[in-house]
């Protein structure tokens, strides 16, 4: 099962990484907002992991850019 092959990788992290296996919410397709359909349950360490390669890939350049121009818009 999913949670088993994930349980190594997340250990490692036991008192290295504040509150590792607290739960948060992922998003599914990093591409889209949060929602119901879009959104799992996950660990600390889980969504840090999945989210530090998603950035590493480019998958969240797209959200980061519009947040930038939101807040550029607002000060200019």
């Amino acid at each position: 099962p999913f949670p088993q092959k994930w349980r190594p990788f997340c250990l490692r992290f036991e008192g290295v990484v504040e509150d590792f296996n607290y739960g948060t919410l992922l998003r599914l397709d990093s591409r889209r907002e949060y929602s119901e359909e879009n959104t799992i349950f996950a660990t600390r360490i889980q969504f840090f992991a999945i989210e530090i390669a998603r950035n590493r890939e480019g998958c969240n350049d797209r959200v980061y850019n519009r947040a930038r121009e939101q807040l550029q818009g607002k000060s200019g």
